[in-house]
């Protein structure tokens, strides 16, 4: 959280810091640090010691809590154990001599990250000896041979000028050209007036400390005073700028070394650079060089090791590639850097490795490459390990002295099993189960967005009773930086008020009522937006006078009477409302416009006063007696008469329930054996519904991806109309969509402000959309639009077919340019950004094609070829990043989430995107590859994928809750999700496509508690309450695996209860589903069990719009009893699976009976 403080305490970007305090003390220097955080200190090996003092800021409140950890070279020196706010500083000396990292770890108390601001206290590092510094400086690595070699425009200091939510321009993609070596060496190529620029530019940043370039003779080097070197400092290759990198020139014959104090450059010494480059004037005889130095942080060693091939190996070649190192074949004394390898013969190698440090940009990679795909294993596992077998590669590597073999390590690995082996063995997670272990009590707090279905008057209930409003519409759209705020506020007092419950009147209508006990007295409050007035237009839901009632009951159950105080105030921004008590009725006005009306009946004894703007009762409440306050807010610009008429709260409150009903009719109907899940699922359609707004100009909707802040995102609230659309809100989907279609801009592209990948996103849910709905009238109108869009993604698909100066495709070629998917702003070629733009062209063409557009056929070519390079880079990838540990001991080939990026995000560019990198490997991660369609969701790489989460990224801390180490303590249960965004994770939907039963229903249970509020039944955006609240976006992917759940299309088929728990069918239990859309047409069934008879009935009323292929209905046991027979009406059936629990049916005109015998 926050910035590094130096010399202060941890603060918020933009925020002034306080000073260093521990207790009493306030402290001159120190680093002001907050958990969870990492400072990583280069020792580079030149220290002696470390020393330092630690404790925790004093703030406000008592409230920080933190542990401090120390670690040298990966090894644990220093636990402080829990320290608090009040404990006194902890002092600490540290020898460091030899070393290379030194990590300065805090971590949260365990109870959250709130105020656990945690400082260091004068730190102080010794130096070594100048010999140990000698020494360590020899060791260190050479980065250049790892780059490209190119040349820049010299008079060029920025780099592409588009930014998050703009297209490249063709000639930005590619910012630099490649220099060929050619006979003398590089020639050295000339821009403008004699000017020469050539420089080196790697897929990664590295930590440089010192450069050199080495000219092909002293003619060819240019005066020392006469060279500039500059080095990219930015977020990426394509964002940032060029600064000079002045330091110290060393001439040498041909060649020139510079070096630099890291104190001049922080920025390069904190986060290092893709590029450097020399600039100089040429001659016109031009220049030539050799070769580059560049020295990195990291320092080389050499490592002896084997290679070994299973014996699933076929492959008779395969190259060996070394990354950030070199190979020293037995039989070779000069380096290489790939070597040709036998697979049939294991072999020997000596190779020049780095030595492992926290960064991973100089990690020492072997890469293996096969004509069908490779993998690639890190030095650094190997030694960490002993050995590394990457068991679908079939590739052993082990050091040479390690006494385990491919057949010991074959052996002993085979029995072991991953998480996903566990899962697949054990009983069906239970939604009981998963609200007990996995939710967090602070989940339910939180505000309720209250009002009509997309209706721009919004009223917002808060806990505290607070009601907060503003006197005008909101509009469709916002910046995506916006938040929500009401101008008027009404808040209610009650003396003697203890602990408060909340729930939704009738389990999940839009009815928030609040509960507690005062003095004595039973305290609720209820508030809802009730329709009033005549239907606005030709609007399914929306009303003329939309009507926010609040009512306030005391009642005494006592046989004595008790004390009420109970206070009502109204504010109102640069305005002071005016009261305007008649009898038992209050006019509240601002402006000499009706604000609310507050109106009440007999009250005993209890005195009315009005002050200023604060209503209030005092007195006695007779025994047995009640009293009832009601606030009616006009969302219109009412006249008296209209809220003195108004019918009494019951009948508001029963005709809003009834509205609400309306509004649910025409969707899809679950009832299941578990009432509180059944209103989650009316409730999280309502929510959707109460967080977008419409566009009065023309009634399209705008799907804001929560009620209070980010408006209609083009990304995220695509899966609100998905989720929606899915769950049968057929209108509410055709405007929303509408929404986007005349958001498009001139260039052809969708957004809001946020990012392109939507632009792919939205294009997918509208082809989705046509395949539910087939209403090819809608698609015709919009058609134009549509297929204008794919063209321009084709179009940019060109910007990035640029070949190497061999003539082979660059990595990138054919990609859609490099771009932004959610919050962190750094450009990269990643591939959930590639699968969405994939998706969303496919299936739109695919439609198109359908009614016969003319553009169809060509934009279907295009995205076949984007799949296969899309496929051509993601190998690429895989071949190039280090396999991961599973839980059975063996490895796995990687699932790199971006091009270009060797390793794990979060290890890759640490701290970034709020300390949240790692979670784009996750949330974001290569595994949408396979709902978008790009990779098959049986193959060996999508088992990858579902492995690395399942054994590794679900167990890592969370942000703001779950812990690595109680996630590992409850594997089971806290497993399956992940751990920063949830639901942008579509493990889920993998799951569905794979057709893994059991996987499926824990990750949909073990999700929703993460983020659900038990009262209100919304979702957050994170856990912990952090960020926005009836997050939509969450809500949408929860209702999409919903209606998967119950039923999902797979190609002519139509499966019927593929993932429902056999925990609901146990005896006399039932599931039903009504009108349910589908690719096919609306479908209804019941699942109907007596198991103590022996059976379970189905009964379906089958699609007739376009009848699916087959019906294939699963139906399990609740004790896993196979089937025994099938009858289907009054036929013996044949056609079902005993292991796959399925039954396949022919769909008819007629409903079909199915009897399931056990």
């Amino acid at each position: 959280w926050g910035e590094l403080g130096l010399d202060a305490c941890a603060h918020a970007p933009g925020k002034e810091p306080m000073k260093l305090q521990v207790g009493d003390e306030v402290y001159e220097k120190g680093l002001g640090h907050h958990a969870n955080g990492e400072i990583l200190v280069d020792l580079g090996g030149d220290c002696a010691s470390f020393e330092t003092s630690v404790g925790v800021q004093k703030q406000a409140q008592d409230q920080g809590s933190v542990i401090f950890k120390i670690r040298v070279d990966d090894e644990e020196v220093f636990d402080s154990g829990l320290m608090r706010e009040s404990d006194p500083l902890k002092e600490i000396r540290i020898p460091v001599e030899g070393a290379f990292d030194l990590e300065l770890i805090v971590e949260d108390g365990g109870d959250g990250i709130t105020c656990d601001c945690a400082n260091w206290i004068n730190p102080v590092l010794t130096a070594a000896s100048k010999e140990a510094r000698a020494r360590a400086e020899r060791l260190r690595f050479d980065a250049a041979p790892y780059a490209r070699m190119v040349t820049w425009d010299p008079e060029r200091m920025d780099g592409a000028r588009s930014n998050r939510v703009q297209e490249f321009a063709r000639d930005e993609v590619f910012l630099e050209s490649p220099v060929v070596y050619r006979g003398r060496g590089y020639e050295v190529p000339v821009w403008g007036e004699g000017t020469g620029c050539i420089g080196l530019q790697w897929a990664e940043r590295r930590l440089l400390k010192k450069l050199a370039i080495h000219f092909s003779d002293r003619v060819d080097a240019p005066p020392a005073d006469r060279i500039h070197v500059q080095y990219w400092a930015g977020e990426s290759p394509w964002q940032g700028e060029w600064k000079p990198l002045e330091g110290a020139i060393e001439v040498e014959g041909p060649s020139i070394v510079l070096s630099w104090d890291a104190k001049d450059h922080p920025d390069l010494a904190r986060k290092g650079t893709e590029k450097v480059r020399w600039i100089f004037p040429v001659s016109k005889q031009g220049s030539f060089v050799q070769q580059f130095d560049a020295w990195t942080q990291s320092h080389c060693e050499t490592t002896d090791l084997r290679l070994e091939a299973a014996e699933g190996v076929t492959a008779s070649t395969c190259e060996v590639l070394i990354y950030n190192g070199s190979i020293f074949p037995s039989n070779e004394i000069d380096p290489l850097q790939r070597i040709l390898w036998r697979p049939s013969q294991p072999v020997l190698l000596r190779v020049l490795n780095t030595v492992p440090r926290p960064w991973k940009s100089d990690q020492t990679n072997l890469c293996f490459s096969f004509a069908n795909g490779g993998c690639a294993v890190s030095v650094e596992d190997v030694k960490k390990n002993k050995s590394v077998f990457v068991r679908d590669a079939g590739i052993f590597v082990s050091l040479i002295d390690s006494e385990e073999t491919l057949k010991s390590i074959d052996l002993a690995t085979s029995g072991r099993r991953t998480i996903l082996d566990q899962v697949r063995d054990a009983p069906d997670q239970t939604f009981n189960e998963a609200m007990e272990h996995v939710h967090n009590p602070i989940q339910d707090l939180g505000p309720m967005m209250l009002s009509l279905a997309c209706d721009n008057r919004k009223f917002v209930a808060h806990r505290d009773g607070g009601i907060e409003f503003n006197r005008v519409d909101d509009l469709p759209g916002t910046i995506w930086g916006g938040q929500w705020k009401g101008s008027c506020w009404i808040r209610p007092s009650v003396r003697g008020l203890g602990e408060v419950t909340r729930r939704l009147d009738g389990g999940w209508t839009p009815l928030p009522v609040l509960a507690g006990e005062a003095n004595g007295a039973t305290y609720t409050q209820r508030t809802f937006v009730a329709p009033l007035g005549e239907r606005r237009g030709e609007s399914p839901w929306l009303f003329e006078k939309p009507l926010c009632v609040t009512e306030w009951r005391f009642e005494n159950p006592t046989d004595s009477s008790v004390e009420v105080v109970f206070d009502l105030s109204f504010s109102v921004k640069d305005a002071t409302p005016s009261l305007s008590p008649k009898e038992d009725k209050v006019w509240v006005e601002v402006e000499g416009k009706p604000l609310a009306f507050v109106r009440f009946g007999e009250s005993s004894d209890l005195q009315v006063s009005n002050e200023g703007s604060t209503l209030s009762w005092r007195g006695d409440l007779d025994a047995r007696s009640q009293i009832e306050i009601v606030c009616l807010t006009p969302g219109w610009e009412a006249t008296p008469s209209e809220l003195e008429e108004a019918p009494e709260s019951d009948e508001l409150a029963n005709r809003t329930k009834e509205y609400w009903e309306g509004v649910l009719a025409p969707a899809m109907k679950v009832r299941i054996p578990d009432p509180f899940l059944e209103n989650v699922i009316r409730a999280s359609q309502v929510h959707c519904l109460l967080a977008a707004r419409n566009d009065p100009s023309d009634g399209s909707i705008a799907a804001w991806i929560a009620s209070d802040r980010y408006g209609p995102l083009e990304s995220e609230a695509h899966s609100v109309i998905l989720g929606m659309d899915r769950m049968g809100h057929e209108e509410f989907a055709t405007r929303s969509l509408d929404y986007f279609i005349k958001q498009y801009n001139e260039a052809g592209y969708l957004t809001t402000g946020y990012t392109l990948m939507g632009t792919g996103w939205h294009l997918w849910t509208l082809a989705e959309h046509f395949d539910l709905r087939r209403n090819r009238a809608w698609l015709e109108s919009v058609a134009p639009e549509v297929a204008r869009v794919c063209e321009w993604i084709s179009d940019q698909l060109e910007k990035t077919k640029r070949l190497d100066p061999s003539g082979r495709p660059l990595p990138e070629y054919g990609l859609m340019p490099p771009g932004v998917v959610a919050d962190w702003n750094r450009f990269l070629y990643r591939f959930v950004f590639q699968a969405h733009y994939y998706a969303g062209l496919h299936d739109a063409a695919e439609a198109l094609a359908e009614i016969g557009n003319s553009s169809a056929s060509a934009l279907l070519e295009s995205a076949s070829e984007f799949k296969s390079n899309i496929l051509r880079a993601y190998r690429w990838s895989v071949a190039r990043t280090p396999a991961f540990e599973l839980r059975t001991g063996c490895w796995s080939s990687s699932d790199p989430s971006a091009l270009y990026c060797f390793g794990p995000m979060g290890e890759v560019f640490p701290g970034e995107d709020g300390n949240r990198s790692w979670c784009y490997d996750v949330e974001l991660g290569a595994h949408h590859l396979i709902p978008t369609g790009v990779i098959d969701p049986h193959s060996t790489e999508a088992e990858a994928m579902i492995n690395h989460l399942e054994d590794f990224q679900f167990f890592q801390s969370g942000m703001g809750e779950y812990p690595r180490e109680r996630n590992e303590a409850d594997r089971f249960n806290l497993g399956g999700f992940a751990k920063v965004q949830p639901y942008y994770c579509r493990i889920a939907d993998v799951y569905a496509l794979r057709d893994e039963v059991k996987p499926f229903i824990r990750s949909y249970f073990n999700a929703i508690p993460t983020l659900l509020s038990r009262e209100i039944l919304s979702f957050w955006e994170h856990f912990h309450n952090i960020a926005a609240w009836n997050k939509t976006h969450e809500t949408g992917w929860f209702l999409s695996q919903t209606r998967t759940m119950f039923l999902m299309e797979r190609g002519g088929e139509l499966w019927l209860a593929p993932f429902v728990t056999n925990n609901w069918l146990m005896d006399g239990m039932e599931v039903s589903i009504e009108n349910a859309p589908t690719h096919f047409g609306p479908v209804d069934y019941r699942l109907i069990s007596s198991v103590n008879q022996g059976f379970i009935d189905a009964i379906i009323e089958p699609p007739k719009r376009n009848p699916p292929e087959s019906i294939v209905l699963r139906v399990r046991h609740p004790e896993g009893k196979p089937i025994k027979t099938v009858r289907v009406g009054d036929r013996d059936w044949k056609d079902f699976d005993r292991e796959k629990e399925t039954i396949r049916l022919t769909p008819g005109e007629k409903a079909i009976h199915v009897r399931v015998e056990y």
